[in-house]
């Protein structure tokens, strides 16, 4: 008999929305760190900006960045988040619709 693992939903929404906050990390940094966003960038130029970049997704390192910020928190619904449980949830999103590389 094959197990799954089924994930409890507070588990999927925290994955879910902290690959979303890695990508939204990852883009402003590169577009600061590069000079394309400064203090006097406007807000529709930010936004295209974004649009256009591209953000590099590594299940392990996205899993990683989770369990240490997990570690610092006081989380009893998720204890640990693992790169195959990450890679399932960019899969969901990815047949929703979401646009993941």
């Amino acid at each position: 008999m094959k197990s799954t693992n089924i994930l409890l939903p507070e588990k999927i929404a925290f994955i879910a929305y902290n690959i979303r906050v890695y990508e939204s990390v990852q883009k402003f940094g590169r577009l600061i760190t590069s000079g394309k966003i400064t203090n006097c960038t406007d807000v529709s130029r930010v936004a295209e900006l974004l649009s256009e970049s591209l953000a590099f997704y590594d299940a392990e390192m996205i899993s990683e960045l989770m369990n240490t910020m997990l570690q610092h928190t006081n989380n009893n619904a998720i204890n640990r988040v693992t790169a195959g449980e990450v890679r399932n949830i960019m899969d969901q999103l990815k047949a929703v619709g979401v646009s993941i590389p």
